[in-house]
Formats: structure tokens, sequence, C-alpha cells
């Protein structure tokens, strides 16, 4: 499968297309077709580093699958 990965901030340059195992469901899961996904602006303004602050929450990049 094809996902978007982001391992710094920054602008779209930091957006990177990566081919990627897809992941198989464990017992009680479901695997999803996605069709179409959206972003968010904050999903933005996150990337960008903006909203970054020292923590467990923001100490790395989000990953975005596509």
């Amino acid at each position: 499968m094809r996902a978007i990965v982001v391992r710094s901030y920054g602008g779209p340059e930091a957006l990177e297309l990566v081919e990627c195992p897809v992941p198989e469901p464990g017992p009680g899961e479901v695997r999803v077709r996605v069709e179409a996904a959206g972003v968010n602006p904050v999903d933005a303004v996150t990337r960008s580093g903006a909203l970054a602050q020292p923590g467990p929450m923001m100490s790395r990049p989000v990953t975005r699958f596509r």
C-alpha cells in the first residue's frame, strides 16, 4: 500500500510517499478499504511544527496513510 509519511516538520516538501506492507488484521479486527481521505487544516498546521510542544504527544510527526 502507499502511505504519506512525515519524518520532520515542514511544508509540503516534508511529505514523503512510500510503499509499505499492508497490515494484516489481528483477532477481532477488520481491514477497511479507504477510497478517499481528507486533510483538516489542523493537520497542515501540525505538520508545519507551529503546534509543536515538548512532550510525548508531539515528540514526532504524524503519519498519514493514502
